[in-house]
């Protein structure tokens, strides 16, 4: 093989193992439905992708913490209350960076940290792409204590319009 043959091969080779981690990055961005049907959505940052907090669901925590019935509680007002620093419990849930993650060696798994708004705890973690539509979140504590939640992808509102309408 000459070297230029094989150039040819290494520029290809990249190229297909930027394009797969492009791919896989596209695959994991966008937003998410959680188990408690929450959403976070999941997209570039400096860190790598970030995920935010883009839905809150009203639990039986908060109509206990703020005292009220749950439909008087304003989304907007709940506040990162469990948060190990006092200085940071009164910023807002809505938008609040929940995950920081890096791409593995495998572009279908990405590693990082993920802030625990219910107990304050930030534990390292991890997300694999199961498929177009899922992906599996897990937490550990420990490297050992772990637990796994199967997110589903969110469509969008305007995609869900135009296909009933059509």
């Amino acid at each position: 093989m000459t070297f230029a043959k094989i150039g040819m091969t290494a520029a290809l080779a990249a190229g297909l193992l930027i394009s797969t981690s492009a791919f896989a990055d596209a695959l994991v961005e966008g937003t998410w439905l959680t188990p408690d049907q929450a959403e976070m959505t999941i997209e570039e940052c400096e860190q790598g992708l970030c995920g935010t907090l883009s839905k809150i669901v009203i639990t039986q925590a908060h109509v206990q913490q703020y005292g009220v019935d749950a439909s008087a509680i304003d989304i907007e007002s709940i506040t990162d209350v469990m948060n190990k620093d006092p200085a940071m419990r009164e910023r807002p849930m809505l938008g609040l960076q929940i995950l920081t993650l890096k791409a593995t060696d495998n572009p279908w798994h990405f590693t990082g940290d993920i802030y625990n708004p219910q107990d304050g705890n930030t534990y390292s973690g991890e997300i694999s792409v199961k498929d177009a539509d899922s992906i599996i979140l897990k937490g550990c504590a420990l490297y050992v204590l772990c637990q796994e939640q199967v997110w589903t992808r969110v469509i969008p509102e305007e995609g869900a319009v135009e296909t009933a309408t059509q």
